[in-house]
């Protein structure tokens, strides 16, 4: 707090921080706009930072610098150590060409559009894999939920057009009470 009174100032700029812009983070006062991560710059929400020599980090960047160093350090998958080569020589180097590689496997694909299906759409259906967009009606079009779908000749359907099309057929066999043939049954009016 200054001596003559008046407001007191920002961590970050040294400038004056009234009530309606305060922000109290790390135990100091803070502009809202002015408590950002020390490496990225990215707007921190009080309680989600971290502290390292009085200056906050969000978890990445904490992670990344201060962080246990190696593969899989940090505080998560996008903390990844570079992994590119440096004048010194390690002692536990990889010297087999043939693991720096990648193996490429048969990728899955959507049993109706053929085209790849990745794990963030994939839909397990009549044991069938499709994009969760290509488990429509062949006759409707209808978009369906996984346990709805009937097959019939390699196909899907929903209950109401595998009824149209392949159910039992005769007197009785529409799809409502109005639809019900009485034939010869009618009575004469």
């Amino acid at each position: 707090m200054p001596r003559f009174g008046g407001a007191p100032k920002c961590c970050a700029c040294d400038k004056s921080v009234y009530m309606a812009e305060e922000l109290n983070a790390l135990g100091r006062k803070w502009h809202k706009l002015c408590f950002k991560c020390a490496g990225c710059e990215k707007r921190l929400t009080p309680g989600m930072e971290t502290e390292h020599d009085g200056k906050p980090y969000c978890k990445n960047c904490y992670g990344k610098r201060f962080g246990p160093k190696g593969v899989g350090g940090g505080a998560t998958a996008g903390c990844l150590q570079n992994t590119e080569e440096t004048s010194s020589t390690s002692k536990y180097k990889n010297t087999n060409p043939a693991t720096n590689k990648f193996a490429i496997t048969q990728q899955e694909k959507c049993h109706r559009c053929q085209k790849t299906v990745y794990a963030a759409e994939k839909m397990l259906v009549l044991r069938k894999i499709f994009h969760k967009m290509c488990v429509k009606c062949n006759s409707c079009g209808k978009t369906m939920e996984a346990g709805a779908v009937l097959e019939h000749d390699d196909e899907i359907y929903c209950k109401n057009c595998y009824g149209k099309n392949f159910g039992p057929k005769g007197v009785g066999f529409g799809l409502s009470a109005a639809t019900l043939n009485t034939g010869d049954y009618a009575p004469d009016s």
